[in-house]
């Protein structure tokens, strides 16, 4: 046998992830792989809604400056090779941030076709609207971001806020085991990160690349700022969550690094219940969660990441 591929993210990667709640994996998907994909989106954008990839005149037929589909796409639906989408690189650096045979591989679906000049900027969220967040929450284990087309810094590329993955986990921490519904956890994430956050980093790369983004981390959709009739502009993104075959563990032997800022949050909180408490935080202490505690100062929101 050969000798073993090196594993795609290195140890820098990690760090990376760790610090800033998400890490960039180049050419994660094969560049004519994602090009062959982007080409069937708009074979089905001109059969479904008489957008044409030839005619920045239909564009216009995009509300708001961008499409979304639902749609999850695995085989050759709507005749594409998105089975080689899952190339061996980007299987295993899923699984050195879920954990091998952790994760289910979920279908390629939450498209956004930004067009350029046309659409303005999104809400900043956390994504999973439809389920109680929890620290252990098995629903989202990642939420890896796939280009299939080439995105120019302005190209209305996802901004992203580094390290907000560890002031959500420290929101989550404190819903406690009821949990948090997705919209209200957006909401309270807004408010302790800041909304615009004071650092943003726009995901701008070329088909094919990925960006593997923490469960927690805040985003939001940009603005694509690209010349008005290049096709080549219009971005055409993926935003699969992948989902976990169990909850994610708070104890126990070696942490992925998914789970490490959600463990980090954990004993945070564990160590500051078990304090000498003042007067006013004994109603927090008997469960009665109180979320106006959090905007302790920009510092503590961004986990020292400012």
């Amino acid at each position: 046998g050969g000798r073993a591929m090196p594993p795609p993210l290195s140890a820098a990667d990690l760090a990376a992830f760790d610090r800033d709640g998400f890490v960039v994996l180049r050419e994660a998907v094969p560049r004519a792989v994602a090009l062959a994909c982007r080409d069937a989106l708009w074979a089905k954008l001109e059969r479904d809604r008489g957008i044409r990839r030839d005619e920045p005149a239909t564009w216009a037929k995009a509300e708001g400056g961008r499409v979304g589909l639902a749609e999850a796409y695995d085989g050759d639906d709507i005749g594409a090779p998105w089975d080689a989408c899952w190339s061996p690189r980007l299987v295993a650096a899923v699984d050195q941030l879920c954990g091998e045979d952790r994760w289910e591989r979920p279908g390629l679906g939450w498209w956004v076709v930004n067009f350029p000049a046309r659409g303005g900027a999104g809400a900043w969220h956390v994504d999973g609207a439809h389920f109680k967040h929890t620290l252990a929450s098995p629903e989202v284990g990642l939420a890896p971001m796939l280009l299939f087309s080439d995105v120019a810094p302005g190209g209305g590329g996802t901004a992203l806020a580094p390290g907000s993955h560890r002031a959500v986990a420290a929101l989550v921490a404190r819903a406690g085991p009821a949990g948090v519904g997705g919209p209200r956890l957006s909401a309270l994430a807004r408010a302790a990160v800041g909304a615009p956050p004071p650092s943003v980093v726009e995901a701008s790369g070329r088909a094919g690349d990925v960006v593997l983004a923490h469960p927690l981390l805040l985003h939001a959709r940009s603005a694509n700022l690209g010349a008005v009739d290049d096709a080549d502009a219009v971005r055409f993104g993926c935003f699969p969550n992948v989902p976990m075959r169990a909850p994610l563990r708070l104890d126990g032997a070696d942490a992925t690094p998914v789970e490490a800022p959600l463990r980090a949050a954990r004993s945070v909180l564990l160590h500051a219940r078990a304090l000498p408490r003042r007067a006013d935080e004994q109603g927090r202490a008997a469960g009665r969660v109180r979320y106006v505690a959090y905007g302790e100062g920009p510092e503590a929101a961004c986990g020292g990441a400012v």
